[in-house]
């Protein structure tokens, strides 16, 4: 492999881990704020690639990533309600329930969209390559690292750095100490929730114009990142963001050398990491 196709082939692992990182992040956020584990994530996902695509071609395409992430948002706020009564319970509800609703928003998307494959149209600026030190790299996929870090960033001040933040991480170490204080836990679970929707929502949006999307992806996209999240521990928001660029590269790198299997190496690496590290790789015992 020469020096410019290595490189080549870690900027798109890192852009594809970066994607997917967000959208792990939010099922990150949810699980360690409400204890709820949103299986449906992936068609929210799949419904900011389609607001991107539809807004794009009215509007362009920095509006189309921009109602993606307001809409899903919106959606992610109301659809925490109905979501409640699953606090507390078993995992086999939140499974069925996540994925009722999963289903509910992908038919949404075909009585709108149909079954039609759609790719998000690229402007002109982010099409072809650009020259950095003498290697030609892909424009949108620079793009693509540099609009999700900023996203992972904005994520992380507001986590760590905010009233708001301050309150979610109160929440996910003691929720009942923040009840008896008086605070609207339901109103900061709702906003939680509409933020973890928009992080999927946004990642569909970024990755719409390089492959097609379809309605019925949407039932399948917590699969493919299932490794991330287990890999990075499945409530640590922080070991997110590494597992998921591991796995991006893992990918990257396994689509050159062992192209008719690279899509099991996530899977054979989370098998390896839950054997070692059960708590995930990222993760420290409790």
């Amino acid at each position: 492999m020469s020096l410019s196709t290595f490189i080549r082939t870690v900027i798109v692992g890192i852009s594809n881990g970066m994607v997917n990182y967000l959208v792990v992040a939010g099922i990150a956020l949810v699980m360690g704020g409400i204890g709820l584990v949103n299986f449906g994530q992936g068609a929210y996902y799949v419904l900011g690639a389609y607001i991107c695509f539809s807004l794009t071609k009215l509007l362009g395409f920095g509006w189309g990533l921009l109602g993606a992430t307001l809409i899903t948002g919106i959606v992610g706020y109301f659809i925490e309600i109905p979501f409640r009564r699953l606090f507390g319970k078993h995992i086999t509800y939140m499974l069925l329930y996540t994925m009722a609703f999963a289903y509910i928003i992908c038919d949404i998307m075909v009585a709108i969209w149909g079954y039609q494959l759609v790719s998000t149209p690229l402007p002109h600026y982010f099409k072809g390559l650009v020259e950095i030190f003498g290697v030609r790299f892909p424009k949108y996929y620079l793009f693509m690292i540099f609009f999700a870090t900023l996203i992972a960033i904005a994520f992380f001040i507001m986590f760590y750095k905010t009233k708001l933040g301050m309150y979610f991480r109160a929440i996910i170490s003691d929720r009942e100490m923040v009840e008896s204080l008086g605070i609207n836990v339901k109103s900061l679970n709702s906003i939680m929730f509409a933020i973890s929707i928009a992080l999927g929502g946004i990642a569909g949006a970024l990755y719409s114009p390089l492959s097609g999307q379809s309605p019925k992806e949407g039932l399948v996209i917590f699969g493919n990142i299932m490794p991330i999240l287990m890999i990075g521990g499945m409530r640590n928001l922080k070991g997110a963001l590494p597992a998921a660029l591991l796995v991006g590269l893992v990918n990257s790198f396994g689509a050159i050398y062992v192209p008719s299997i690279y899509n099991l190496l996530p899977f054979l690496l989370m098998v390896i990491v839950m054997i070692i590290k059960p708590q995930g790789l990222f993760t420290k015992k409790e």
